[in-house]
C-alpha cells in the first residue's frame, strides 16, 4: 500500500508512527544520517520543526526493521498531514472532519462537485456544508488526505477520534479545558445514563466534543439529543451523522430535558467565568429539568475569594444542587495535577425549605477511579438526585449529607470531610407509626414491642453540641492520661479511644484504683448514662451503663444534664455520633436529635430491653456455632459418628 507523496510528518510523528518514544526518533536520524540506509532526509522546516516525507520514513520503517509497527505504510497518514494543514487551526480540523464526514456518506460523486453533495448531505448546513464550501475556497488537496486517514484509521468514526486526538494534543496550552482520560468520560457517560428516562431530551453543551460524542453515541434512538448550534455542536453532529446517531429537530422540546456541560468552555477561562457558566445553564433549567456538569474542583467545590464564593452560594441557594462530588487529579490530560469536580442539578421542590433541603457531597481526591467506584458513585448520586424512599433505601458509599443551607454559607471546602454537617435521611414522619408496626411485628417472637400512640407531636429540634453545652442540657468532659505501666487486669475499667471499635473488649484493662487516684486526683470517673467517644480516625461512640470508668485521652465524655436534660437521650447520641464527620474539632459540627421530656425514660428503657435481647440471641448463637464447630472437628477426626436419625426413623416405619 502507498501513501500520498504529499504527506508530511515530523519527529513526534516519527515516534508515532513507529510506535517508540520521540527520542528514539531523534537517535535514528542522527545515527543514521548517511550510508546505504540512510534516515530520509528532510524536506522543509517551520518554526524550528524539520518535516520529512512521510511514504520515504515509512518505507524506511519496513525495510529496516527499526520501531515496533509493521503496518507503518498503512499506518502512515495517521500520522502524518498534507502541506499547509496544521491541526492547531481549528477550522482546518472542521473542514478535515467535514471531509470524512461527506466520504462516510457519499460513495459515488456522480459527476457532483464536493459543495454540491455536502448539499444534498445537509441542506441545513447543520454540520459540514459550510465547512466543506470553505475548503473547496482554500483549494487544497485534502479529500485524498481524509480518504487515507479513514483507511489507516479502519473507518470513519476512528478517524474522527483519531483527527480529535491529535486536534487536542497539539493545543499545548489547554489547561482544564484540554482532553479528558477515558476513565473520567465514563464517568460523566454512565451519570447521564442513569439521570435519562425514556421520552426525555439531552442538551450537550459540546465543548468538549469526545464527551459529548460519547454521551451521544451511548444513548438510545427513545432519546433524542439537542445541541447548540456553535462551532463545537457542529462537530457533534459530524460524529453522529457518521455513527448513525439521532437528533431532536430543532424547536423540539421534550417534557424532560437533561442538560450535560464540561466547564471551562474555552481555554484560560478563570473561577468567574467558569461560575457564571455554571449560573447560566442552571438559570436555562426548567422545573422538571435536570444538569450534570464536571469542571475543575478550583470553582466548584474548593474554597474561593469573597465574590467567587458569593456567586457560587447564590447558585446553591436555588437549591437545585442535590450533589456534588470532588474527583481525584490526573483526568485532563493537559493539567494532570488538577482535581475535578461533579455537580448534579435536580428538579425544583417548591414545597420544600432551604431549611430542610440536603445535598449529597462526597470527597473521591483520593479514591481510584476504577469501574467499580464509578458505578458506586452514579448509584450514590443518583438516588440522591431522587429523593424520598429511594433516599432513605440507599446505602451509600461515598456520599454523605450536608444541610444545602450549610454549603450556601460555608466558605472553605463543600466536600472535606471535617467540613461536612451529617445529616441523617430518615422515613416520612406519616410513614413511621406503620413502618414500627412492620417491624414490631419480626421482632414480637424475641421482645414485647413497645406501645405507642400514633398521634404526632411536638419535638425539639436537633441541636449542635456546642449549643447545647451552652444551653447547659449537656457537658464535654475531657478524658485523662494513664501511664501505660499502671495498666493491669485489677481495678478500675479502662476505656480508650481504640476500645470504642469494639466495646465488647471493654473490662479487659483496668488500673488499681489508688494508684490511678495517687497521679490523678482531679480526674473524673464516668457516671451511668455517659457516653464515651472519639473523634478519629472516625467517629465513634459508646453508652456507659453503669459508670465508675477511666476514659482515657484522646477519648472525652458526654454528660447529660439530669436536672435538664433537654430532651438528650444517650444512646441517641452514641448512635448520632457513631459515623459522623470525622477529624480534629468535628464534634463542634454535630447535630444530636432529640425527643419530647416525657418519651425519654420509656425510650431508654424500650432501647435497654433491645440491647439485653440482643446480647441474649448473640450469646444463642455463639453456642450454635460452637456446637456446629466441635460436630465438624468430631465428624473429620474420626472421634463419632453421625447418625442420620431422620432416614432411620422413616426407614424403620416403612418396615
Amino acid at each position: 500500500m502507498s501513501i500520498p507523496s504529499a504527506l508530511l510528518i515530523d519527529l513526534a510523528g516519527v515516534a508515532r508512527l513507529a510506535g517508540v518514544r520521540r527520542a528514539v526518533a531523534s537517535v535514528w536520524r542522527s545515527r543514521f544520517a548517511a550510508g546505504s540506509d540512510a534516515f530520509p532526509q528532510a524536506v522543509s522546516e517551520k518554526d524550528g520543526a524539520v518535516r520529512f516525507d512521510a511514504q520515504e520514513v515509512a518505507e524506511w520503517l519496513v525495510r529496516t526493521g527499526h520501531g515496533n509497527n509493521a503496518d507503518a505504510l498503512a499506518d502512515a497518514a495517521a500520522s502524518a498531514a498534507p502541506p499547509g494543514f496544521s491541526f492547531t487551526e481549528a477550522c482546518s480540523v472542521a473542514e478535515l472532519e467535514a471531509l470524512i464526514a461527506l466520504i462516510a456518506h457519499v460513495d459515488d460523486m456522480d459527476g457532483m462537485t464536493l459543495e454540491e453533495a455536502a448539499s444534498r448531505l445537509d441542506p441545513h448546513d447543520n454540520m459540514l456544508l459550510a465547512e466543506v464550501a470553505a475548503h473547496a475556497r482554500r483549494g487544497e488537496p485534502w479529500v485524498e488526505y481524509a480518504t487515507q486517514l479513514v483507511d489507516a484509521a479502519y473507518s470513519p468514526s476512528s478517524a474522527l477520534t483519531l483527527v480529535a486526538r491529535r486536534h487536542a494534543a497539539s493545543l499545548r496550552s489547554t489547561g482544564s479545558a484540554g482532553q479528558l482520560v477515558d476513565g473520567a468520560i465514563a464517568l460523566v457517560v454512565d451519570l447521564t445514563l442513569a439521570l435519562v428516562r425514556e421520552g426525555d431530551s439531552v442538551r450537550l453543551e459540546a465543548s468538549d466534543v469526545s464527551l459529548a460524542s460519547r454521551i451521544a453515541g451511548e444513548l438510545g434512538d427513545d432519546v433524542g439529543i439537542v445541541l447548540p448550534d456553535e462551532d463545537h455542536g457542529r462537530r457533534v453532529r459530524r460524529r453522529l451523522l457518521v455513527d448513525g446517531g439521532w437528533l431532536a429537530e430543532r424547536g423540539e422540546a421534550a417534557p424532560r430535558l437533561v442538560a450535560v456541560a464540561r466547564v471551562p468552555y474555552r481555554p484560560g477561562e478563570h473561577v468567574a467565568a467558569i461560575l457564571q457558566t455554571v449560573d447560566e445553564v442552571s438559570l436555562s433549567l426548567r422545573a422538571s429539568d435536570v444538569a450534570v456538569i464536571i469542571g475543575p474542583a478550583r470553582a466548584l467545590v474548593d474554597p474561593l475569594g469573597p465574590a467567587n464564593e458569593q456567586v457560587r452560594a447564590d447558585i446553591i441557594r436555588s437549591g437545585r444542587v442535590r450533589g456534588m462530588a470532588r474527583l481525584p487529579a490526573g483526568l485532563v490530560d493537559s493539567a494532570v495535577r488538577e482535581s475535578l469536580a461533579l455537580w448534579v442539578f435536580g428538579p425544583r421542590v417548591d414545597d420544600e425549605s432551604l431549611a430542610d433541603r440536603v445535598t449529597a457531597v462526597a470527597d473521591l481526591t483520593a479514591v481510584q477511579l476504577t469501574a467499580a467506584a464509578r458505578a458506586d458513585l452514579v448509584s450514590d448520586l443518583a438516588a440522591a438526585l431522587h429523593g424520598g424512599r429511594d433516599l432513605r433505601d440507599h446505602q451509600f458509599r461515598f456520599a454523605s449529607f450536608a444541610r444545602t443551607s450549610s454549603l450556601q454559607a460555608r466558605s472553605g471546602s463543600l466536600v472535606a470531610p471535617q467540613a461536612a454537617e451529617q445529616v441523617r435521611v430518615d422515613p416520612d414522619v406519616s410513614e413511621l407509626p406503620a413502618l414500627i408496626d412492620l417491624a414490631a411485628d419480626g421482632v414480637r417472637p424475641d421482645i414485647l414491642p413497645v406501645e405507642f400512640l400514633p398521634a404526632q407531636h411536638d419535638v425539639p429540634r436537633a441541636a449542635s453540641v456546642p449549643a447545647l453545652i451552652k444551653a447547659r442540657h449537656l457537658r464535654k468532659i475531657q478524658g485523662v492520661r494513664v501511664d501505660p505501666d499502671l495498666i493491669g487486669t485489677e481495678g478500675l475499667i479502662v476505656v480508650t479511644q481504640w476500645d470504642l471499635d469494639d466495646p465488647v473488649s471493654i473490662g479487659r484493662s483496668r488500673v488499681d484504683q489508688l494508684d490511678f487516684a495517687t497521679r490523678n486526683p482531679n480526674a473524673q470517673l464516668t457516671r451511668p448514662g455517659d457516653v464515651i467517644f472519639r473523634t478519629s480516625p472516625s467517629a465513634a461512640a459508646w453508652v456507659d451503663v453503669d459508670g465508675s470508668k477511666v476514659v482515657v485521652a484522646p477519648a472525652r465524655v458526654l454528660r447529660i444534664s439530669e436536672s435538664d436534660p433537654g430532651g438528650l437521650v444517650a444512646e441517641v447520641i452514641a448512635a448520632d455520633i457513631t459515623g459522623a464527620t470525622a477529624g480534629p474539632g468535628a464534634w463542634k459540627r454535630w447535630m444530636l436529635r432529640r425527643v419530647a421530656p416525657q418519651a425519654i425514660n420509656p425510650l431508654r428503657q424500650a432501647l435497654t430491653d433491645i440491647a439485653t435481647a440482643r446480647k441474649e440471641l448473640e450469646t444463642r448463637a455463639a453456642r450454635l456455632s460452637d456446637y456446629a464447630a466441635l460436630i465438624v472437628a468430631g465428624a473429620t477426626s474420626g472421634a463419632v459418628t453421625v447418625i442420620d436419625t431422620i432416614h432411620a426413623a422413616d426407614t424403620a416405619t416403612t418396615r
